[in-house]
């Protein structure tokens, strides 16, 4: 009579007790005696009965899981299967893998899958037939920086390819590249399997973290990100990032897209008006903040600093509800939430001040049409790239306001507005620091009533703060100066 199967329940990497499920992938098969079995699953008796009679089986396992599993589950493992510590440079013909494995310990799977996907990394690094070292870019579908970042690398002597995770497995077997390059972790998997592939090859991994960093990390499942080349627009997450363990951390500010150099003035019906640019809400941003609102209290506070030209920023949110700890779970969101919303409220109060000047074009979604107290002009959401490098041209002035979610950060239109050769006026976020503040101080306000005297303040000295402006931007803050800054950070620089 067969036994009951094992039913098993186990601390996971992060520490989550979950339930570990039967089930084992066939990753290759010769019909020879011969077996790996990579990650036993819940019930090895089960497990044994499902291979051949005869077989000559050897195992890796996860220590963590192996010590999690108990002693019912350690006696259940067949006395005749041999344990292994590690993958051989020949493997048994007939390999499977749990089908959870790499869901519950990614840090010790991930390794062993590139192994099984990556037998034979290419040789030491060098150029390729063009005499070019290679930046690959992971594969991100509508990105508005990945375009700008790739000419960066260009312009500094670098073969650049955009790769999906098929492509940069093809280019790993036949090459060495320089760098592999994430924007916001796109194409480096939850369960770090395309981190593994790299480090498997000896290509440093780099993520650039355009938005929150712990927005971006609170769906990645493994502490290996702590190893990746972590590069962030804003400096304050530098410290927290250190706290949570990242071992490589950089501070790297967006930048100018050299194509904005180019702009021109060509909306006549901007001329002489003051424009807004930008959404309300990032996509799928309830989704994101599922179940999660402000607390009432502080959202109370919030705004009230907000009418003060103070800033409820992260870090004010998160002294506020006496969070420390992003990563892993869901605090990092619950954070934010308090975040972005003050950040809506910024931006419709930005808004309904700058319409006063009677002289107002928003462009952007739709949901600012039915913003009350705001009488402007609506225009509907431009690409990213030429159309908006001439609107920004041809305004009198461009209005931004920084995202809380970001305490010292930068928007793309504190470099993109001036290299196109445009004026922009700004909220006092500390971010600015990275300016010279003979510069700064004319074009920042701090409370969004003062908009329509700075407006009027700058009439006189317009061109040629744009045109001060401008030049720094050139000489100090485009993408090709960053790609050299990263270059130099993970030791590829020349």
């Amino acid at each position: 009579m067969r036994q009951r199967p094992l039913r098993l329940r186990l601390a996971d990497a992060l520490g989550v007790t979950r339930s570990v499920a039967p089930g084992h992938e066939v990753v290759a098969r010769d019909g020879g005696p011969d077996w790996l079995v990579l990650g036993l699953g819940p019930d090895p008796t089960a497990l044994a009965a499902e291979i051949p009679a005869g077989a000559r089986v050897a195992y890796l396992e996860c220590p963590a899981f192996a010590a999690g599993a108990g002693e019912a589950w350690r006696a259940a493992v067949p006395a005749s299967w041999r344990r292994v510590e590690a993958l051989g440079p020949i493997l048994p013909g007939n390999i499977v893998m749990h089908r959870q494995a790499l869901q519950l310990f990614p840090d010790f799977w991930a390794p062993v899958r590139a192994g099984l996907l990556l037998p034979s990394p290419a040789g030491p690094a060098g150029p390729d037939a063009t005499g070019q070292r290679t930046v690959l870019l992971a594969e991100t579908p509508g990105s508005m920086l990945l375009p700008a970042i790739a000419r960066g690398f260009g312009e500094e002597g670098f073969a650049v390819a955009e790769v999906d995770r098929q492509g940069l497995l093809e280019r790993l077997e036949r090459e060495r590249p320089a760098l592999f390059l994430s924007v916001n972790f796109a194409g480096l998997d939850r369960f770090g399997e395309v981190q593994a592939l790299c480090a498997r090859a000896g290509v440093p991994v780099a993520a650039w973290l355009a938005d929150n960093p712990f927005h971006v990390l609170s769906g990645v499942r493994t502490p290996a990100w702590r190893d990746v080349h972590l590069f962030v627009t804003d400096d304050w997450f530098v410290a927290p990032l250190r706290a949570h363990g990242a071992s490589r951390v950089h501070h790297l500010p967006l930048a100018a897209d050299p194509a904005f150099f180019a702009a021109a003035p060509d909306r006549p019906e901007l001329a002489g008006r003051l424009l807004f640019v930008g959404r309300s809400a990032f996509p799928d941003k309830e989704a994101f903040f599922s179940g999660l609102s402000p607390d009432p209290a502080l959202w109370r506070e919030a705004t009230a600093m907000l009418s003060r030209g103070e800033r409820p920023d992260y870090g004010w949110w998160a002294r506020a509800l006496g969070i420390d700890t992003f990563w892993p779970g869901l605090a990092a969101r619950r954070v934010g939430r308090g975040a972005e919303e003050s950040g809506l409220a910024w931006r419709e109060l930005v808004i309904r001040e700058a319409a006063a000047t009677g002289a107002l074009t928003v462009c952007g979604d739709a949901a600012w049409k039915g913003l009350a107290g705001a009488d402007f002009a609506y225009l509907p959401p431009v690409p990213y790239g030429p159309v908006l490098a001439g609107m920004y041209a041809s305004a009198r002035y461009v209005v931004g306001a920084v995202s809380p979610l970001l305490p010292h950060g930068l928007t793309q239109r504190h470099f993109d507005v001036w290299a196109a050769g445009g004026c922009l006026l700004t909220d006092a976020a500390p971010g600015l620091a990275l300016f010279p503040e003979e510069l700064t101080r004319s074009v920042t306000y701090a409370r969004a009533r003062d908009i329509p005297r700075l407006a009027r303040e700058r009439q006189g000295d317009r061109d040629g703060l744009a045109a001060a402006w401008r030049e720094l931007v050139a000489a100090r803050h485009t993408y090709r100066h960053r790609a050299r800054r990263m270059l130099e950070c993970v030791g590829e620089g020349a």
